[in-house]
């Protein structure tokens, strides 16, 4: 891997790869929502246009926050607006006349989806980095080795599309809404301790800003968690 990082860098050709990893992120949750649909009775065209809508109004909210913050414009990290989805969902879903629950189980997995591909590109310009380390990926701007900390969030990201899955087929894939607090709360807790890897500015008890961004995240999928899985028991009882 270091040797093709080094590679890319003398010919020219890490910033290629790193838009090629992204480019292959949108193609990856494309395909992977033309299959995901019928799982949820859902047509593919319905399914595509779900995560067209939302993912990018996701992302265009991702780059508005970072104005918020620091009042320029950058901030190229979804981790600040992963847990503004189900909001977005709600417009969406009712464009597509989908149950707003249908709609967040099938969204659940696909940032995961993106940040499994995209964050792979990140090895070759050398951004998200984690501190300099005698072993690890050799980072082109800093000249040296760096904890692997974009290749270990990237497999994090797959693990957590996997477990979604899993959970998904063993419940023969009936909505219940569980889905998209089950990654927020996976994916902000595991967020949150890789955070302590990556080489970035700390603001307080050696939490970076996106620290804390996935420590909202996970927050805020464990009180998700606990209100629709009390309103699905609250069903089944009337349904009894």
């Amino acid at each position: 891997m270091n040797k093709l990082v080094i590679a890319a860098a003398y010919y020219g050709y890490d910033k290629l790869l790193y838009d090629v990893f992204f480019a292959l992120g949108f193609v990856a949750v494309f395909f992977f929502f033309l299959w995901r649909g019928k799982y949820f009775g859902v047509s593919p065209i319905r399914s595509v246009l779900l995560v067209l809508i939302v993912y990018p109004s996701v992302v265009l909210w991702m780059f508005v926050q970072y104005w918020i913050e620091t009042g320029t414009f950058g901030g190229n990290n979804i981790v600040r607006s992963f847990v503004y989805m189900p909001l977005f969902a709600i417009p969406a879903s009712k464009i597509l006349k989908l149950n707003w629950k249908q709609a967040c189980d099938m969204l659940a997995p696909a940032t995961c989806v993106v940040q499994s591909v995209s964050h792979w590109g990140c090895i070759f310009i050398g951004c998200c980095h984690g501190y300099p380390s005698s072993w690890g990926i050799f980072n082109t701007q800093l000249g040296r080795k760096c904890f692997p900390s974009q290749p270990l969030e990237a497999l994090t990201a797959a693990l957590i599309i996997v477990f979604i899955l899993w959970r998904e087929k063993k419940n023969n894939h009936q909505v219940d809404g569980l889905s998209m607090p089950i990654m927020l709360m996976l994916f902000g807790s595991t967020r949150f301790f890789w955070e302590f890897f990556r080489d970035n500015e700390k603001l307080w008890l050696n939490c970076s800003s996106l620290a804390f961004h996935a420590l909202f995240m996970s927050v805020v999928g464990l009180i998700m968690y606990i209100i629709i899985r009390k309103q699905n028991e609250k069903q089944k009882t009337l349904n009894a």
